[in-house]
């Protein structure tokens, strides 16, 4: 019995091993994953910048971002979601991936003026 447990998990190790290769995916179930693993990252450092730009701003300019953001995600989803007669809703995952790329390098260009020239309210509003 230890021996049948010790080999299902080497064997699931393999295959996570592998599944996270994402230079030289399998199949199509690999590539859904891995775009998901790149995507992740990405949102992960979106939120970071943010996290970073609002502690540079006062509290009025924080309301300010902040409603520009939830504009952005609404915006976001908005385009990168699909009706299809099949399958109801499909969200676009390239999309997704190049839309938080473009606002995480927006964030960054905000956080740069704060740090350099002072933080400008009129560009927190986009």
């Amino acid at each position: 019995m230890k021996k049948l447990l010790l080999g299902l998990g080497l064997a699931a190790v393999c295959l996570t091993a592998h599944a996270d290769n994402c230079d030289h995916t399998r199949n199509s179930l690999d590539a859904i994953h891995c775009s998901n693993i790149i995507y992740q990252k990405a949102d992960k450092e979106l939120n970071t910048v943010y996290k970073q730009l609002t502690k540079k701003l006062s509290v009025a300019n924080k309301k300010t971002l902040r409603s520009g953001q939830l504009r952005w995600i609404k915006q976001r989803d908005q385009a990168c979601t699909m009706n299809s007669v099949d399958m109801g809703e499909v969200i676009d995952s390239a999309c997704l991936l190049d839309q938080t790329t473009s606002r995480t390098n927006w964030l960054n260009d905000r956080l740069r003026e704060c740090t350099t020239v002072g933080c400008m309210a009129s560009k927190l509003d986009d």
